[in-house]
């Protein structure tokens, strides 16, 4: 027998561990063989069961208000719950459980011992769903199988509304939409379109088309899309990377989805033309893909009936990578890229070099300049240390809009050196100003990055160095203090053939080497094995450069 606490007011229920029901078959007191799964979770119905036996004083109790639950939720659900009450009793036959149910007015299905009852309640009366605490126990088993065990309250009436509750959460069933990586995707459009109609909802990561009345009693088809998203987002320069490499079988796609990512045309292929859009999308050419950002492809057969929905995973166009959000620059590296800041006249037109201190490896590279209205005009953009670097790299249609995006793609990897330009800018000056003060990275668009050898993504930043320090004889020695090499910055007043010595604090000249010197602006690096730590001193032509502390 079951004991009802009467200490607690509000409403219990039980449902020690969620494990998927034992498959059953029993022969009910009208004759009728049914089985758990092929007449009842399979054909879209809850199944609720009260274990009792025919003398059971509490199930007696709770009988009127176990039938007018059933006749209730038939009403509420119609083909979508059924009953069944099972006998824990060796002797209670389905004879004796049809005369218990004629005598208290009940007309959901009955089984005794010797239909199947009893061993159907085995594995509930076994423990392994939780402790079996006596009779009545009601038991819910959901359309997947999951089971929720021993579900009462303080009264048999509000256990009736419990068990309510539990077959309308049963019943409103829910579908996935999530990226590849498992990320719930929001704003999806879902359409529902049947012989007549179609039906139209919005959710973000989960959907249910069960409370849709339209949809009950009919077939549909259903599809999912997105339209509200950049579809620049989660798109870099090493995805095209990743789009070659796979198209010349170098580095083949490991997972279907990245097929579905790289075809931005949705023909069903993946061909160089793809990449040809990615960089037009990249670059600001374009600002849509023909079929949307995104493409849901639906994990089982996109028809479906009464109600009933599909599982969707939302593949961003152009990301195969993934996930589609990159993670922010703070959690990135950082390659510093100089520039000489200087003083321009207007009309004068000059070579502006974006230089690095350090040698990296890279697969690819893209950054968005960011350029002050009516102050500078970029006449041509180019690069001596990325292989096949033109015209097609940058896009100068959009700098009407104050910005110019440019982009590196190679499928093998390009040896950056600290002493030559990583990319080179002839600009020509509108207007008086600093040049700092009107060229800058563009904060809000094209994420400035590169992609290294281990295709790490590595955020660029731009470091101006101050005209005073490129307009006069003064030089900058970098990084200071040193290991084995470093670059000497400094301006020129003239073209000439010198010699650059490098002093220990001795006196002796632990480094000398030729140096043809332009006038302007000139860089030289200079590499050192084998020397002693300490403060050296730097000259050429005999004239000191400064100081720099090596071997630290």
């Amino acid at each position: 027998m079951k004991y009802l606490s009467t200490l607690f007011l509000l409403l219990l229920v039980t449902a020690a561990f969620t494990q998927t029901a034992p498959n059953f078959t029993v022969t009910n007191s009208d004759g009728v063989t049914k089985n758990l799964y092929n007449d009842y979770l399979n054909q879209g119905k809850v199944v609720v069961i009260e274990a009792f036996f025919t003398t059971c004083p509490p199930c007696n109790t709770h009988a009127p208000f176990w039938q007018a639950l059933y006749q209730s939720q038939l009403a509420a659900h119609p083909d979508k719950v059924e009953f069944l009450m099972l006998s824990t009793l060796q002797s209670d036959n389905n004879s004796k459980v049809a005369t218990y149910k004629n005598n208290k007015g009940l007309t959901m299905p009955g089984v005794g011992n010797d239909g199947g009852g009893l061993a159907a309640l085995q594995p509930y009366m076994s423990g392994q769903f939780g402790d079996f605490l006596g009779t009545p126990t009601f038991i819910l088993i959901g359309l997947d199988g999951q089971v929720t065990f021993d579900i009462h309250a303080t009264t048999p009436q509000s256990t009736m509304n419990l068990i309510a509750q539990q077959i309308s959460i049963a019943l409103t069933e829910t579908c996935a939409l999530q990226s590849p990586s498992g990320t719930p995707v929001s704003n999806v459009q879902i359409s529902a379109t049947t012989a007549n109609m179609t039906a139209n909802i919005t959710s973000s990561g989960t959907y249910t088309l069960s409370n849709l009345p339209q949809l009950q009693n009919t077939s549909y088809t259903i599809a999912a899309t997105k339209n509200d998203e950049n579809p620049l987002n989660g798109v870099t320069t090493f995805d095209l990377v990743l789009i070659s490499k796979h198209i010349i079988g170098l580095q083949p796609f490991t997972e279907t989805w990245q097929t579905v990512a790289a075809d931005l045309n949705c023909n069903g292929m993946v061909t160089t033309f793809d990449i040809v859009l990615g960089r037009k999308l990249i670059l600001g050419i374009d600002n849509e893909l023909a079929c949307g950002s995104w493409k849901f492809v639906p994990q089982g057969s996109p028809d479906a009936s009464n109600g009933s929905c599909v599982e969707f995973m939302g593949v961003k166009l152009g990301d195969i990578t993934g996930p589609y959000f990159a993670p922010p620059p703070s959690e990135r590296a950082a390659f510093v890229l100089h520039a000489a800041d200087r003083n321009l006249k207007a009309g004068e037109t000059f070579t502006l070099q974006l230089e690095t201190a350090e040698a990296i490896s890279l697969q690819s590279l893209q950054m968005d300049l960011e350029i002050e209205p009516n102050t500078l005009k970029i006449n041509r953009v180019s690069s001596s240390q990325l292989a096949g670097f033109d015209g097609t790299c940058y896009n100068p249609s959009v700098l009407q809009n104050g910005h110019l995006p440019i982009l590196w793609i190679d499928g093998n990897k390009a040896e950056v050196h600290p002493d030559q330009a990583v990319l080179s800018l002839e600009m020509t000056a509108l207007q008086d100003g600093k040049l700092s003060d009107m060229l800058r990275l563009h904060a809000g668009g094209l994420p400035s990055e590169l992609f290294d050898e281990n295709a790490r993504p590595v955020q660029i930043n731009l470091q101006w160095q101050a005209p005073e320090t490129r307009e006069t004889n003064a030089a900058l020695l970098y990084p200071n203090p040193a290991r084995n090499a470093f670059s000497v910055n400094f301006n020129s007043p003239e073209d000439l053939n010198a010699r650059l010595q490098v002093i220990d604090i001795q006196g002796n000249v632990v480094l000398e080497q030729p140096a043809f010197i332009i006038k302007g602006q000139n860089r030289l690096h200079v590499n050192l094995e084998n020397i002693t730590p300490g403060l050296h001193a730097v000259k050429l032509n005999g004239r000191s450069l400064g100081c720099i502390l090596l071997g630290i």
